[in-house]
């Protein structure tokens, strides 16, 4: 995929207005990735469990800011040196 994405802070999960913080746009790409639709969102919860991310399906980002970018800063890494989504599954879990 070889992507360039900003750094994921903390407070990107609590902003509000016209700038689109990166994990929106890493979340989108992993959803490229893994097809868009069910097989997606599946891959996408998939690849952020394997980067960290230890929240559930009703657990939101900004209660664990933390976790979460350090969850989308290891995927941002993996995205800028794989090119697929089975390449990125195995770089997360080297």
């Amino acid at each position: 995929m070889t992507n360039k994405f900003d750094a994921v802070e903390q407070d990107d999960f609590m902003k509000f207005g016209a700038e689109r913080p990166s994990y929106l746009d890493i979340e989108d790409a992993l959803l490229l990735l893994g097809g868009h639709g069910v097989a997606g969102n599946t891959f996408k919860k998939e690849a952020l469990k394997l980067a960290g991310w230890t929240g559930g399906a009703l657990t939101t980002y900004a209660s664990r800011p933390v976790v979460a970018a350090a969850a989308f800063n290891k995927l941002r890494e993996g995205l800028s040196q794989t090119k697929s989504a089975d390449e990125l599954k195995a770089w997360l879990k080297k």
